[in-house]
């Protein structure tokens, strides 16, 4: 009986583990995203200032994003984010015409992480 209880405990812990995970990847994604947005909306009015300052906070944030992201995730998925961030920079300052979807592929990169852990039916059967 034992034996029983100590598996139920263990499933209903893994059980719990997923569903905890699940959100906190959402938090992680929403937080990032709303970095990404805010350089958006700077650069879409022209402020520059305000998009490179942004940017610097996106930066800075960086690494708690990877840290966090990274238990949940295969890293090589955060790496494209990552390659799009090392080129964005020197795009803000210098207003190049591609900023914006460079800008709108992060996004629906940072959306992609968490919509693929998503669990759906066909995958669990």
């Amino acid at each position: 009986m034992n034996r029983c209880k100590v598996s139920v405990f263990v499933l209903l812990s893994l059980i719990f583990i997923c569903i905890f995970s699940l959100f906190e990847l959402h938090q992680q994604c929403e937080n990032y995203l709303a970095l990404t947005e805010q350089i958006s909306e700077a650069f879409a009015l022209g402020d520059t200032s305000q998009a490179l300052a942004s940017f610097d906070e996106l930066e800075q944030d960086w690494k708690h994003y990877h840290d966090i992201s990274g238990i949940f995730v295969n890293g090589s998925e955060l790496d494209s984010i990552r390659e799009i961030m090392s080129g964005l920079r020197p795009m803000i300052e210098f207003q190049h015409p591609e900023t914006a979807s460079q800008l709108l592929k992060m996004k629906n990169l940072i959306l992609s992480v968490y919509e693929e852990e998503l669990p759906e039916i066909w995958h669990i059967l």
